[in-house]
């Protein structure tokens, strides 16, 4: 279902699909983003773009269309997640804004828990932010 994509083209086919493009400020172009540090996981209906943060750690990005929201998606998030886990992540971070609940109850059940409310910019603009973590149960295991 979810596979590591290295084509930007793809990545920006749904990144500046009408139904994602919006909530990310803009069109976008990830050919600059397609480096060793990042892990582009993806899909039928879009995917998931892990942006090293620091050592084991990464923010998530969702770009899936419409289409994939639903049963596609949480499966697609949880298939994801246990990828890049196996990958060496032992943190994961999402921001999310107030004004998307549907992203926050998907990121919750993707097993990420709110840990605070931050500000953080957005390109220049700074905003406050609900942070969601997730931790890998391996780290925990040592």
């Amino acid at each position: 279902m979810i596979r590591l994509c290295e084509d930007p083209d793809i990545i920006n086919r749904f990144a500046n699909h009408p139904e994602i493009v919006s909530h990310i400020g803009g069109p976008c172009d990830f050919s600059g983003a397609m480096r060793e540090t990042n892990v582009f996981l993806f899909g039928e209906h879009g995917g998931f773009l892990f942006e090293w943060t620091s050592p084991e750690t990464y923010e998530v990005h969702v770009m899936i269309t419409p289409e994939g929201r639903g049963r596609w998606g949480f499966n697609a998030a949880i298939e994801a997640r246990d990828m890049i886990e196996s990958l060496g992540a032992k943190r994961l971070w999402a921001r999310i804004s107030d004004d998307r609940p549907d992203l926050a109850l998907f990121t919750r059940r993707a097993g990420f828990r709110e840990v605070e409310r931050r500000v953080l910019y957005a390109g220049d603009v700074p905003g406050e932010w609900r942070i969601f973590e997730w931790r890998s149960e391996r780290c925990h295991q040592q």
